[in-house]
């Protein structure tokens, strides 16, 4: 697939193991951890510490239901838009998934990670409860 190489219109290059990943999972039903709502607790019983996170998990259909198929992924890839569309979602997501788990989408940025608005997500400081 000629991914527009001589324009670089992203921070990363597009490589074979995030399309790979991508049409892996869209045969399976992947769950994402969304990082923004969970939620996370700390208390003490009797004279133990104790731990306790509300992890929410996200199916992310939106990509893998718009992604298209094994067969077709090459024709469906060769628009500009499409690509730039699909390209923003995964970096959504690996932006999510980067501080827990860096090992799958890496290398997928199309913004910066030094622009405030678009940062990677992390988790919140636990919260004392009784």
């Amino acid at each position: 697939i000629n991914w527009y190489q001589k324009v670089y219109p992203f921070c990363d290059l597009f490589l074979f193991h995030q399309i790979k990943e991508v049409l892996f999972r869209q045969l399976s039903v992947p769950y994402h951890v969304n990082m923004e709502k969970t939620l996370r607790w700390k208390y003490k019983a009797k004279d133990t510490n104790m731990y306790m996170d509300m992890l929410v998990l996200d199916e992310c259909r939106y990509l893998y239901d718009w992604m298209p198929s094994l067969d077709m992924f090459y024709s469906g890839m060769m628009d500009i838009e499409r690509q730039f569309s699909f390209r923003f979602i995964l970096d959504a997501v690996a932006k999510h998934r980067m501080v827990y788990n860096n090992e799958f989408f890496y290398g997928t940025a199309s913004v910066s990670k030094f622009e405030t608005d678009y940062v990677e997500k992390v988790l919140s400081v636990r919260k004392n409860i009784i």
